[in-house]
């Protein structure tokens, strides 16, 4: 029988071996011998892996693979605004009654001032991990540990530095931060779950803090919004340093404790318009982009004037980068009712993120999401399409592809990766939304022409096969198409077709893919 805690003493139930101590048991309370499975995992032996991986750098901050060493060393000057993130591609799934749990090897370097180094299972709105900010006389080496959540509007950071830990005391005074360190952090989300900061030692895991959210006092929200997270690391210089300063990160997993079930999401197929169900290649054309896919930008559509979204606020009128403004038509609004959403506008065919500060019935305040500033990536202005609401973090699982031509040709998947885009020529998106399947996040066009440009071929096949001019593939080894760190790229996937100079052929394609939306 597991006895009650005492609060007061809940170092020694995290980590007494005369318990069963809850550094042995997962944030379920199931004793650690259920089966945990990699959902995520990244070694970086020969490169910085970008199919996997994003990466961000503002000022004069570096970041760069270090092949003798297996890792990757983000540096920041001593200038003040220097920021230097990583992030993985994927957010993890979280799936209810199931431990996340995330490791990693890393350095974080020297506490100074005005420097902010984080690692952790968060992002720019929510999530859990280790800080480190400059030093004091109760905290030399400035660690702490941070739950973010903007569950509640805009992203609030509760930080608990590391003298307040309740973990043993005696483990971490046991630990160097200027060494290398094997982290983790592991949570259950539900809205109520429980959080873990901890260290591997000798080959133990340590719990150095831990927060658990079920009937805590003052506790009336969630912890976060979502349990769906990235893994990152991220410098930044609030102010002018004293020194240059590098944190260098190694090897990370992400497992599920207690295994991992198939992902949940419904099954769409994105393909040719029923009035035309293949396109013409001309013969001699290369990558022709008879097909192309996409998630939507924004997860949520809450209002603003694309299409799509049902609840309009009118025509934007004015706006401004420097401090970030917007301005719509009439008063539409009610006044604090988006603080904390996402204003994506798009300018000539370009997607902008901001985050929405404060409203007024016909007037937002913005921000840049990944740097806090005033200063936009760019100005809203009269005529600009937007859509206010939350973006998409889900993902689409590609499954299957179904062609049929008419004449020989080499059928191509070209997929996007962060430093270069998929790019067709004269696209029309279309939401699936808008064609069928009301509760699809996804979009399709079948009217681009010319040749695609950017991407990655990850698959390829000459059709027709055996003369019967229909070819199904198993798409299920790759991987899934995700939004960039910014929430303004989504990943594209296009079936693109090559024919010979013999002859043109008429082909139709049809992707499916499963919508992990949560």
């Amino acid at each position: 029988m597991t006895p009650v805690l005492d609060p007061s003493n809940l170092y020694r139930a995290l980590n007494s071996s005369d318990l069963q101590p809850l550094r042995m048991r997962d944030v379920q309370g199931r004793t650690k011998i259920s089966r945990h499975q990699n959902i995520y995992d990244a070694d970086f032996e020969y490169g910085l892996q970008p199919l996997r991986w994003e990466q961000l750098t503002a000022g004069s901050a570096t970041i760069v693979h270090l092949p003798g060493e297996g890792g990757v060393r983000l540096r920041l000057t001593t200038a003040s605004g220097d920021i230097a993130i990583r992030q993985s591609r994927p957010y993890m799934r979280y799936q209810p009654g199931k431990t996340m749990f995330m490791s990693t090897a890393a350095l974080f370097g020297t506490a100074l001032a005005n420097q902010t180094n984080r690692i952790g299972f968060f992002d720019d709105s929510n999530g859990p991990f280790f800080e480190q900010l400059g030093a004091t006389v109760a905290n030399p080496s400035g660690m702490g540990v941070v739950l973010r959540s903007d569950a509640g509007g805009v992203p609030v950071d509760t930080r608990v530095a590391l003298e307040a830990w309740n973990g043993d005391p005696a483990i971490r005074s046991m630990l160097g931060w200027a060494n290398i360190q094997m982290l983790f952090v592991e949570y259950a989300w539900y809205g109520a779950g429980s959080v873990r900061w901890g260290v591997m030692l000798n080959g133990e895991p340590h719990i150095l803090h831990q927060i658990a959210f079920g009937n805590r006092a003052g506790q009336t929200r969630c912890w976060a919004r979502t349990g769906n997270l990235p893994v990152r690391y991220e410098q930044r210089n609030t102010g002018t340093t004293a020194a240059q300063n590098d944190m260098i990160h190694y090897g990370v997993s992400v497992l599920v404790e207690g295994g991992v079930d198939d992902q949940r999401g419904f099954t769409y197929s994105y393909g040719m318009a029923p009035a035309t169900p293949r396109r013409t290649v001309a013969l001699s054309s290369t990558r022709f982009p008879v097909l192309t896919i996409r998630g939507r930008i924004m997860g949520t559509l809450e209002a603003g004037n694309s299409a799509g979204v049902t609840l309009s606020t009118g025509a934007l009128t004015a706006g401004t980068n420097t401090p970030g403004s917007a301005t719509v038509t009439g008063t539409p609004m009610t006044a604090g009712a988006f603080v904390g959403r996402m204003f994506n506008f798009i300018k000539s065919g370009v997607s902008h993120m901001a985050r929405i500060t404060a409203n007024t019935n016909a007037a937002l305040t913005l921000v840049d999401p990944i740097t806090g500033s005033t200063t936009l990536t760019a100005t809203p202005a009269a005529g600009d399409t937007y859509t206010i609401g939350l973006v998409n973090r889900g993902q689409l699982l590609p499954r299957t592809l179904r062609v049929s031509s008419t004449a020989l040709c080499v059928i191509e998947l070209i997929a996007s990766i962060p430093g270069s885009p998929v790019v067709v020529t004269s696209p029309t998106f279309a939401a699936l939304s808008a064609l069928g399947s009301p509760n699809s996040f996804a979009e399709r066009d079948v009217s681009a022409t010319g040749s695609v440009t950017g991407g990655e071929v990850v698959f390829a096949f000459t059709a027709p096969a055996g003369g019967a001019g229909l070819v199904e593939i198993d798409l299920n080894n790759l991987f899934p198409m995700v939004n960039n760190i910014r929430g303004t790229l989504p990943d594209m996937l296009t079936v693109a077709v090559t024919t010979p100079s013999a002859g043109a052929s008429d082909v139709g394609a049809h992707l499916t893919c499963q919508e992990a939306m949560s």
